[in-house]
């Protein structure tokens, strides 16, 4: 057994021993993509595995993907959560950032932390585990710590494993995806049973889907607040099969993202609309961006240059 799994299997056993403690709370962030959602899933299975008692939650309506991906393998959707409290013990997925989680969240005790992004500033009064690695998704992480301590995920399991690893990687075009992260996909293909390039066809296409949202619906379906250098922005981005939709809606989009700036007293609202045209293309080759600061003097640019990581 290596020292890692060792040290694993170590800290799933002094856990449980504290845990006669109440039900973990597991979530990841705000405005859920799919990735937050099946990591908090996948981390409750596993938790419960380690005979630690853990439930999955979500902190906001689920994205018509995500709502593809759980119809798809028959999971139910998790409980809505709308706030923590000192009482609650807690674990994280795909987010530190307090900012992204409920407002209790500092009061909470967080037990864990399982995520793909850089330090964002989440603390917590006693010590905690931490597994933080660049890997394309926070269901890559859990893959890779299921593999590490002999967990076997059931069909089900490993399909939202495969699912948060295909939404955050575009199905392997976004550069943060790495080689580990396409032998996950593989390996999670077989174990779920499913044809790993069909099942990302069927969320992309279900992700494009947007024809019912109104524009302050699509603003905010996959976003988040970044502070960079100083200003505070509120960065969305969309992913469709085709450039019409959001150019048709272009005007909308820009009023909702003005009314959002005022409303929200940010510096600015960034939404980015990219699409696929072809299997070997990726998506952010074909990248429409709206700023509300610059759509206010009348500007609109296109072009190829973006390299956001959400």
């Amino acid at each position: 057994m290596s020292l890692l799994a060792w040290c694993l299997l170590s800290a799933a056993s002094a856990s449980s021993a504290a845990a006669a403690s109440p039900v973990l709370a597991v979530f990841g962030h705000k405005v859920p993509d799919t990735d937050t959602v099946t990591a908090a899933l996948v981390y409750a299975w596993e938790l419960n595995a380690r005979n630690i008692s853990a439930t999955a939650y979500r902190l906001g309506e689920l994205n018509p993907e995500t709502d593809f991906v759980l119809k798809r393998l028959g999971v139910t959707v998790p409980p809505l959560l709308a706030d923590v409290s000192g009482k609650d013990t807690v674990a994280v997925v795909d987010t530190n950032n307090p900012q992204e989680l409920p407002e209790g969240i500092l009061k909470a005790s967080i037990h864990s932390i399982v995520d793909h992004h850089k330090l964002s500033g989440l603390t917590n009064a006693e010590p905690l585990e931490v597994d933080m690695r660049p890997l394309c998704s926070a269901t890559s992480i859990l893959y890779a710590r299921a593999k590490l301590i002999g967990l076997s995920p059931p069909k089900e399991v490993a399909g939202l494993m495969l699912a948060g690893i295909l939404s955050d990687s575009l199905e392997f075009r976004s550069p943060t995806t790495t080689e580990l992260d396409k032998t996950h996909a593989a390996e999670l293909g077989k174990l779920a049973g499913l044809d790993v390039h069909d099942f990302a066809e069927g969320m992309l296409e279900a992700k494009a889907n947007v024809d019912h949202l109104s524009p302050s619906e699509l603003i905010m379906m996959d976003t988040k607040i970044f502070t960079i250098g100083g200003k505070k922005l509120r960065v969305s981005v969309m992913e469709t099969t085709k450039a019409s939709g959001p150019l048709a809606k272009k005007d909308e989009l820009v009023a909702a993202m003005k009314k959002l700036t005022a409303d929200e007293k940010l510096d600015d609202v960034l939404f980015f609309a990219a699409w696929q045209d072809s299997a070997k293309k990726s998506s952010t080759d074909n990248v429409l961006r709206f700023s509300a600061l610059i759509e206010s003097l009348g500007a609109l640019r296109q072009g190829s240059d973006l390299n956001i990581v959400q």
